[in-house]
């Protein structure tokens, strides 16, 4: 081969390589996921638990928008081709989470002891389907509480 072609065709050859398929791999994706993850989980973990109903409300409302900002860099992420719809179902279901987090403020603002343990026992099984969905698509700190 003439050697002035060498270097357009190597040059070609990177171009095409890096071309493939546009999104990131999926190892790629669940480390960038579980990262957004575990920022959340460490900011989650230094709000105080609280001890009494009226406390409730308030750790509600603090973590809310430290999940609102998870889910919304989880979104912000491109999905890999492989398992995107796997990976679409879990952001979707952490969403919907969000809807317990305003039912369990507004059963505690109620006082309503009832309301509280049936949310509780609700988010705990859904919860459980979300960790086991997670563990299923590789991500660690995603769907690790």
């Amino acid at each position: 081969m003439p050697k002035h072609l060498c270097a357009p065709l190597a040059l070609l050859a990177l171009a095409v390589a890096g071309c493939g398929e546009g999104g990131p791999s999926k190892k790629e994706y669940v480390a960038d996921l579980d990262a957004v993850c575990k920022r959340s989980n460490e900011k989650i973990q230094k709000l105080d638990n609280p001890q009494t109903i009226k406390q409730i409300p308030k750790f509600v409302r603090e973590s809310r928008v430290i999940l609102d900002d998870s889910i919304k860099d989880a979104e912000k992420l491109e999905l890999p081709d492989e398992d995107s719809k796997g990976f679409e179902a879990y952001i979707s279901e952490s969403k919907k989470s969000l809807t317990a987090l305003d039912q369990l403020e507004q059963a505690a603002e109620q006082n309503n002891r009832a309301e509280i343990q049936r949310i509780f026992k609700e988010t705990t099984e859904e919860n459980e389907k979300r960790d086991a969905q997670a563990k299923r698509l590789g991500l660690k700190d995603c769907g690790s509480g």
